[in-house]
């Protein structure tokens, strides 16, 4: 591993590059936020699979902030408000399944069937109560990765895109009409629980981490 964590801005040029060359960069606001280089990951089932069904959930966000940015104006009672943070957090979700892709290889699963329910954009409303539900799941899944990873250098990865999910779910939970704040201590989930609390937006998802080399879904 050459650097867990670098404080020097990259541009996205910068970012393909090194990924290009091997090491495995997650970049979040114009900085280097870890960058792995020679990761085994064969030896370690567990980690692919935990790896996996990060990826999933991240394909889902990035579908997620896609589809509300994309008609950000049309969503009423109340109307959606501080488009720049779903932009920010856009970014934020496709720098995190980048990172995930390239640690994964060719195990990233293929494939996932993206389910959006009517009912999570009906209002704006909605679409808040859907990001809480969707952050809350974020957050419980990496901190729970912190836990299941063989990987130090990937416990220290997950620790940090938990405190960036946590931002979201702050961000959604207060403009739902709740305190924006989450348990002191925040519950974890294994990557199994991940799974099951993700299906109803993948419906897939099992099938496709299970032909991916997902042992415990």
């Amino acid at each position: 591993m050459s650097e867990t964590l670098a404080q020097r801005p990259v541009s996205r040029a910068q970012f393909l590059r090194n990924t290009a060359k091997g090491a495995i960069a997650l970049s979040v606001g114009g900085s280097v936020l870890a960058s792995v280089q020679g990761v085994a990951l064969a030896a370690g089932v567990s980690d692919n699979s935990t790896l996996q069904a990060a990826y999933a959930a991240e394909s889902l966000a990035v579908h997620v902030y896609t589809g509300v940015l994309a008609n950000f104006a049309k969503f009423k009672h109340p109307a959606l408000m501080n488009i720049d943070y779903f932009q920010a957090a856009l970014k934020n979700e496709e720098d995190h399944k980048a990172f995930l892709g390239k640690a994964l290889g060719a195990k990233a699963p293929t494939g996932l069937t993206l389910n959006i329910p009517a009912s999570a954009l009906k209002s704006g409303q909605a679409v808040l109560n859907f990001g809480v539900a969707l952050e809350t799941a974020f957050v419980s899944t990496y901190l729970g990765a912190v836990q299941t990873l063989s990987s130090a250098d990937l416990k220290v990865v997950a620790a940090k895109v938990a405190a960036n999910e946590a931002t979201h779910f702050s961000f959604f939970d207060a403009a739902a009409g709740g305190h924006g704040v989450l348990p002191s201590l925040p519950n974890t989930v294994t990557i199994a629980q991940a799974a099951t609390t993700l299906t109803p937006y993948i419906p897939n998802l099992t099938a496709r981490l299970t032909a991916a080399g997902f042992p415990n879904a």
